[in-house]
């Protein structure tokens, strides 16, 4: 007998839990979107009336859209997405396209744009030397001690080579700050110690969980030793064109059904199971299963008392602070008459007060055939610049306020862009302001109170938070949750954690009706280089079991110097050969 599943919904999660569903038949789905588009914080938004003489909008959106090489969730889902768009792309996937380096902008001692190409290690112990190089680039100056850059590469290295057991029981319950021993720095370091994972996954390193931290951070260290098409990779053209319009129109073919502009406002609970959703213009939704596929802040105040008295776990939910567990990451974006490629990938600016980031896209969508300008907009715009902005709270010294100070979209963007240049511009000028056609915040924040509010932030991970978030499934037995506060191996605000957190509620209703056998596959974070790091990890195991610290605490000198950490990954390349025989 078909069953009924409600998702509310329609972001990546709300989607992936309908593909899962509908490839193995036997559900009416069901997804309640609050927007009129699906997509969530993924979707594009196109600034209206730009486009002209059959040109589309130029394309904004929330932030630029990035798919490193840990994302394996989501782009299996992908692979299975037709492009009818183009019969040379098999399925959605194919839109994705390798980034080949990465870029520092570095407005310190005149330094110009510093480039890391991919280079493919053969040994740990050139990989251990590729961590020493790159903080030693992006940290170059006269301006710091010179124990920072090696105490810095000490730390990313002692990570590396930890293993789960010790990552999951001592590292969680230390913030980054914490586990790099962050006071020790110098002033200049300390600012690029906090700037970094705040640039990549919007976190403060002194709130967030060492072993959230960590693991990604060692995901996007590693990005530089993998080679094209395994690594960090983007799209080839704005996000609802190349993805999420052809993804919604493959799940309607398989029977999913859309209540776009239906928010869901509450869940009806008798006490044992969930009776009825209701949504905001008061309709009520029965269903046989109730998936909860909404956004933290929006999850949370759904779990009535009521709800949460009949799982523990969703009692600790409710106990969580949204405000202390969520941060902004907002986008912008600068439509140029020019292309500036900067770099063919995405570009960090450690001095930025704002912990931007950023990637010029016209080079990739050129890929999919036709270039920007015969596209989008009025035929003067042919580049544009993407930019990620990570810190809302830290005050630019140009404006001498925070993002979350200003009144305007006007004044957040020109403060943005002053902090651009002022981290690429140097001994020649990369971009100018009669470059600038048209530009773009994120359509989400919202000025009218005088004040930005920000409705969609990003799940932060402060040590110890991991014990207050739920599974997937609960012991409602018709809910089932889906998010990236979800607890999964990604554990990060993410598309692929919010996919593969979809894949485990979909587990939970095929276990409920029986059909366990047709689970999704799961795929464990992985770090990939384990016949590498195998050793070391395999050492510390048995170090970490027998209440023992790690190896490179032991041997820790009490000056860490750019030749310590060389002798140490001697000494770790001599005891890797013995360690190969062992394990």
């Amino acid at each position: 007998m078909t069953k009924r599943v409600a998702i509310y919904g329609g972001g990546v999660a709300g989607l992936s839990v309908a593909h899962e569903l509908v490839e193995r038949g036997g559900f009416d789905v069901h997804v309640y979107e609050k927007d009129t588009a699906v997509g969530g914080k993924a979707r594009s938004q196109f600034l209206p009336g730009t486009g002209a003489a059959g040109r589309k909008d130029l394309p904004g959106e929330h932030g630029f859209r990035f798919y490193p090489s840990f994302y394996i969730h989501l782009i299996d889902t992908m692979s299975r997405i037709p492009f009818p768009a183009d019969p040379s792309f098999a399925h959605v996937a194919k839109n994705l396209v390798a980034s080949r380096e990465g870029g520092i902008a570095s407005s310190r001692d005149g330094r110009k744009l510093i480039e890391f190409p991919r280079r493919l290690p053969t040994a740990p112990w050139e990989l251990f030397s590729t961590i020493l190089e790159m903080v030693e680039a992006l940290a170059a100056g006269p301006d710091l001690d010179d124990e920072d850059v090696p105490r810095f590469a000490w730390h990313m290295v002692k990570y590396l080579t930890s293993c789960r057991e010790r990552r999951e029981g001592q590292w969680e319950k230390l913030s980054w700050w914490e586990f790099v021993d962050g006071d020790r720095y110098s002033d200049t370091f300390k600012s690029l110690v906090r700037a970094i994972p705040r640039t990549m996954v919007a976190m403060d390193p002194k709130k967030g969980s060492a072993r959230t931290i960590g693991n990604i951070s060692m995901q996007f260290i590693l990005e530089y030793t993998r080679a094209d098409g395994d690594n960090d990779r983007t799209m080839n053209g704005p996000t609802d064109e190349r993805w999420l319009e052809p993804w919604k129109a493959h799940l309607e073919s398989k029977g999913a059904t859309f209540h776009l502009g239906k928010g869901v406002a509450a869940l009806r609970f008798d006490g044992t199971r969930i009776t009825e959703g209701e949504l905001a213009d008061g309709t009520l939704v029965t269903a046989d299963h109730h998936v909860l596929a909404v956004p933290l802040e929006v999850a949370h105040p759904l779990i009535t008392p009521a709800i949460a008295a009949a799982d523990p776990q969703l009692a600790a939910f409710r106990s969580l602070a949204v405000a202390s567990n969520t941060a902004w990451m907002v986008g912008a974006q600068y439509f140029l008459k020019t292309d500036v490629p900067i770099c063919e990938g995405h570009c960090f600016y450690p001095e930025s007060a704002w912990a931007l980031t950023s990637i010029s896209q016209a080079q990739f969508w050129r890929r999919a055939g036709r270039a920007f300008e015969d596209r989008y907009g009025d035929g003067t715009v042919k580049g544009v610049l993407s930019v990620d902005v990570s810190d809302w709270e830290t005050p630019s010294p140009f404006l001498g306020k925070a993002g979350q100070a200003c009144s305007s979209r006007d004044e957040v963007l020109d403060e943005i862009w002053k902090q651009l240049k002022d981290g690429l511009n140097d001994k020649e000028t990369v971009i100018r302001d009669d470059m600038v056609v048209a530009r773009h915040l994120d359509a989400n924040l919202d000025f009218t109170s005088g004040l930005p509010r920000n409705p969609t932030p990003l799940l932060v991970h402060p040590p110890g938070s991991w014990a207050k978030r739920p599974d997937a499934s609960t012991r409602i037995p018709n809910l089932v949750l889906a998010g990236d506060y979800v607890r999964s191996t990604t554990d990060l605000a993410t598309m692929e954690g919010a996919n593969e957190t979809a894949r485990l509620a979909v587990n939970a209703i095929l276990a409920a009706e029986g059909r366990s056998a047709e689970a999704c596959q799961l795929w464990a974070l992985d770090e990939r280089e384990s016949d590498l790091l195998a050793p070391f990890k395999w050492l510390d195991r048995q170090l970490y079991a027998r209440g023992q610290d790690h190896v490179m605490d032991i041997v820790a000198p009490r000056r860490i110097s750019a030749t310590a950490i060389r002798a140490v990954t001697s000494l770790l390349r001599f005891l890797s050969m013995g360690f190969s025989v062992v394990t």
